[in-house]
Order: C-alpha cells, then sequence, then structure tokens
C-alpha cells in the first residue's frame, strides 16, 4: 500500500508553507485557517511565513444520512448557504438544506464565541488574506470561506491546501487570486487518504494554537458556549445522532444491520412514544446492498423528520456473493419475507426506539419482502413503501395485505411501472402509486430520488394525521 503524502496536519502545513515562500515577504499578509481542520495546517503556514494566525470558522452541510459528502457550507459574518451540485444531484429540497444549515449555524455561532474570547478581529480591509484548510474535496467550505471573507474587502485572496481533487479545485481557482495545491492525486477519495493520522481536531486544539486556553476564558463566555451547545444538541434530538452497525438473529441467520436515531426532533414531534415518531426498516433483498447512497439518503431524510432507521440486508455476505454469480438466493421469497419478520419481532421485543409504529421500506426483491411481511403481520406494520423492482414476486399475498401501501416507481421505467399497476390492483383499496418523472429503475437521474424521498416523507405525514384524528385507513 502507497504511503499518504501526509503524516498528519502538521507535517502537511510545513509542506504547504515551502510552496507559499513567495509570500513570505508580504507584510499585509495574513494566515486564517478554517477551523477546525485547516487550524494545525495554517499555524504552521503561519510560523513559516512568519505573518500573524486567526481562525475563521466554516461548517459542511452533510447529506442526510451520507453525511461525509457535502451539500454545501457555510461561514461566519454571512448568512448565505454555499451550495454544492450534490443537491441538485440528488433533488434535496431548499428547505432541507436550510434546516440543516439552521443547525450548522447554531454550532459555527459557538465555535465563534469560544475561538474569539480575547482575541482582537483583524482588519482585513486592503492585506493579503492566505485562507488555508487541510483539503478541498467539493470545494464547499472554502468557497463559503472566500465569499465571506470577500466582504472584508482584502487585497488579495489566496487559498492553500495540502491536497484537493481536480474538481474542487478548478472551481475555487475561479474565485480567488490564486490558489496553492500540494498534491492533487489522479484518482482523489477522500482528504482523509492523503494522511497517516487524520485525527478530530478538537476545540482545546482551536484555542491552543490561537495562543490561548479554554482556562482563561470569561465565564460568561463558557456560559454562552454551553448554552449555544445546548441548543444544537436540542435541534439535533441526539447529540449522537449516528448509525451504529449491529447483528440481529433472523429465521435461520444473523442479518447485518444500520441502526440510526433520528437526526432532528422538533418540540412537536419530540411528544411521541419513546420521543421519535416512528421506526423505518429499510430492507435490501439484492443488488448493490443496504450501504447504497440511495438507501442511506433515504434513511437519513427520514431521521431529519424524526423517525429511527434500520437499514437492513436480507442477505449474508456469502449469500450476496453467491446470488451475483446466479441469483439463486434473491428470488427466494420465503426465505426474505421471514428473515424480515424476525427482525420486526426483535425490533419490538427489544424495545428499539420507535418499534410502536413500524414502517417497512423495500426496494427491488426487498419491496416484495416488505408486502410479504406485512400480510404475515397484520395490525403489526404501520405502512409500507415498495420502491420500484419486483413487488410482482409477492403478488400471492398482496390481498393480504392490510396495512397502507405506497408504490413508487420511475416513470421511465416501464416494466416496473407495469408491474406497480398489476400490483395496485391486487392491494386492497387506498394503496397508492406514485410515478417519479423522467426516473428510471434506479433512480440515479438527477433530482429523482429526492422527490422520491419528499413524498415518502409527506405520504407518512398525511397517514399519521389521519391515524391522530382517528380516521381510520379503509384496506
Amino acid at each position: 500500500m502507497a504511503r499518504a503524502p501526509f503524516r498528519n496536519r502538521t507535517d502537511a502545513g510545513r509542506v504547504l508553507a515551502r510552496s507559499l515562500n513567495r509570500y513570505a515577504s508580504d507584510t499585509r499578509a495574513v494566515v486564517l485557517g478554517i477551523a477546525r481542520g485547516g487550524a494545525p495546517v495554517g499555524r504552521e503556514v503561519a510560523n513559516a511565513l512568519r505573518a500573524q494566525f486567526g481562525v475563521v470558522v466554516a461548517r459542511t452541510i452533510g447529506v442526510p444520512g451520507i453525511e461525509e459528502v457535502a451539500l454545501g457550507a457555510v461561514a461566519e459574518g454571512s448568512h448565505r448557504v454555499q451550495a454544492d451540485s450534490v443537491a441538485w444531484y440528488l433533488g434535496v429540497p431548499a428547505r432541507v438544506v436550510d434546516r440543516l444549515a439552521a443547525r450548522e449555524y447554531a454550532e459555527l455561532e459557538r465555535c465563534v464565541a469560544l475561538y474569539r474570547s480575547g482575541l482582537t478581529r483583524f482588519d482585513l480591509r486592503g492585506r493579503t488574506v492566505i485562507l488555508v484548510d487541510d483539503g478541498l474535496a467539493t470545494g464547499a467550505t472554502m468557497r463559503a470561506t472566500i465569499r465571506s471573507v470577500r466582504n472584508k474587502q482584502p487585497a488579495r485572496i489566496v487559498a492553500a491546501v495540502p491536497v484537493a481533487s481536480r474538481s474542487a479545485a478548478e472551481e475555487v481557482r475561479r474565485e480567488v487570486d490564486d490558489l496553492v495545491v500540494v498534491v492533487t492525486p489522479a484518482r482523489f477519495d477522500s482528504v482523509a487518504a492523503s494522511y497517516d493520522d487524520y485525527s478530530p481536531v478538537s476545540d482545546d486544539e482551536v484555542t491552543g494554537l490561537l495562543g490561548h486556553g479554554i482556562r482563561r476564558i470569561s465565564p460568561r463566555v463558557l456560559d454562552m458556549s454551553d448554552r449555544l451547545g445546548a441548543a444544537l444538541t436540542r435541534a439535533s434530538g441526539w447529540a449522537s445522532g449516528a448509525e451504529r452497525t449491529i447483528g440481529i438473529p433472523a429465521f435461520d441467520t444473523t442479518v447485518v444491520a444500520d441502526l440510526g436515531l433520528p437526526r432532528t426532533a422538533t418540540a412537536r414531534e419530540m411528544h411521541y412514544a419513546h420521543g421519535v415518531r416512528g421506526l423505518v426498516i429499510v430492507a435490501h433483498g439484492d443488488g448493490s446492498s443496504r450501504n447504497s447512497y440511495r438507501n442511506r439518503y433515504i434513511a437519513g431524510r427520514l431521521r431529519l423528520s424524526g423517525y429511527s432507521t434500520l437499514r437492513v440486508d436480507l442477505l449474508t455476505r456469502d449469500e450476496q456473493l453467491a446470488d451475483d454469480k446466479n441469483g439463486s438466493f434473491r428470488f427466494d421469497l420465503g426465505r426474505l419475507a421471514t428473515r424480515l419478520a424476525s427482525v420486526c419481532e426483535w425490533v419490538e421485543r427489544e424495545g428499539v426506539a420507535g418499534a410502536h409504529r413500524t414502517i417497512l421500506v423495500g426496494a427491488n426483491t426487498g419491496a416484495a419482502a416488505a408486502l410479504a411481511t406485512a400480510a404475515r403481520r397484520p395490525g403489526r406494520i404501520f405502512a409500507v413503501v415498495a420502491r420500484g423492482g419486483r413487488v410482482d414476486l409477492a403478488r400471492n399475498v398482496l390481498s393480504d395485505v392490510r396495512t397502507p401501501v405506497l408504490l413508487i416507481v420511475g416513470g421511465s421505467d416501464r416494466e416496473a411501472l407495469r408491474r406497480h399497476t398489476e400490483a395496485l390492483e391486487r392491494l386492497p383499496r387506498g394503496a397508492v402509486l406514485m410515478k417519479v418523472p423522467r426516473a428510471g429503475h434506479t433512480f440515479d437521474e438527477p433530482g429523482t430520488l429526492g422527490v422520491a424521498a419528499e413524498y415518502i416523507v409527506g405520504w407518512l405525514d398525511r397517514l399519521e394525521l389521519r391515524q391522530r384524528s382517528g380516521e381510520k385507513w379503509q384496506a
């Protein structure tokens, strides 16, 4: 395995400083590290150039369920969201981006209050501002920072990073007077891949690099920071919010799943039992896996609306490998449905948050398994969503389903549309068929996955309101 270009951020900063040597004689230069990750890199650059050092705070807005991918970014001094093209590709609505941005603003303000205590703000007017981060993946965070700093009327803006993807570098280059990048790999996987040690940077480290420690910060500012942190936790629902991988006994084997709590829980949502609106089990029977970006995004979007989620592979790894060769497992509906029913029993038995209102979401053969499981468990499943795929495999049990069903199919997927239309005729009255315009079999077309996810959220909202009003769904 090839060694990473940099040992850690300190090493990267020293290497980067050599590429910035032409600014050593600029007495008006100031180095601003983008906190947190850019702070240790920027500190080394400032030391080498003998320039003043400070930090500017920016926050990346992660894709729901795929937080390592940026939807956009926000930076201090500006209320504008710097959106990335991934938001357009997935079809994430502006209101969802704004909601995520509000959470990041809360954390941004907390960091600003913490890092700036006792420090004089730099007057950037007429100065050469060197913005330093630990790398550019999409460039959204750097571009948000550039636009914020530009409002301070500097004479020149320089963006400097140890590593960048080529596409991000080109986008950033168009917005600065100079761009300095040490490494632009032909194949860019992530910023972290360029470091042997890419450990998270803490608040303590940032304040230490700025020359003051948290103990020296006034009690008033610490109180403000604590209150902002508490507000962020309330806005996020759970401080962790992350998924964790677990094994679940399911009939004849143990299946692997990822369990996640809601990213947000508003005052309206918190009155529900267990503090969440329900548990969505995203069942995957064949194809890529529970970790496909489609499954991850749908689960993340539902967590944003107050649901717990469980992404589960109904086939073991060995079965998936065998199935890839001959398709010997994916069409075994009896096996898939029995395992999914076992998962439903397990979440009830273990008291998983939201299991009082279990919702099944399935794609491909997972859609058929979800429908068959609902038929086996009358009164125990709140709703079923079948997205594309082989709903025809469950044709013999469709008339036994006694729960609301939403069928989602790509408008351009003629074969799946035929199958879903036939399934609708067999399902009890009240089932809904939704066609996503321009979408194909896998919803890879720009904007289509986001449309499907919003329809699922809206449909579940309507079901819930109907239940709360005492109106019964007609099967």
